[in-house]
């Protein structure tokens, strides 16, 4: 289970870091006047889709870490 839980982490940190690239992208084309590019890439759609994802995954870790929190206080009784 706790390798799940890790195996949840890293997707976090990977949703997050593509969040930090896509916004860092938007970020670029919006000052260089690129709006068009931002629409064509469908960067607003893609970056709010990864922070629900994001999201999601942070509620499946406490969810299975709270899991593991009562299975352990379970077996010590």
């Amino acid at each position: 289970m706790k390798e799940l839980i890790n195996s949840y982490s890293q997707s976090c940190t990977l949703v997050r870091t593509r969040i930090s690239e896509l916004t860092a992208q938007r970020t670029k084309l919006a000052e260089s006047g690129d709006y068009r590019s931002i629409q064509a890439l469908d960067l607003e759609r893609r970056i709010r889709l990864l922070y629900t994802e994001q999201s999601q995954l942070r509620d499946i870790i406490e969810h299975l870490s709270a899991y593991v929190r009562s299975v352990e206080r379970r077996a010590e009784t």
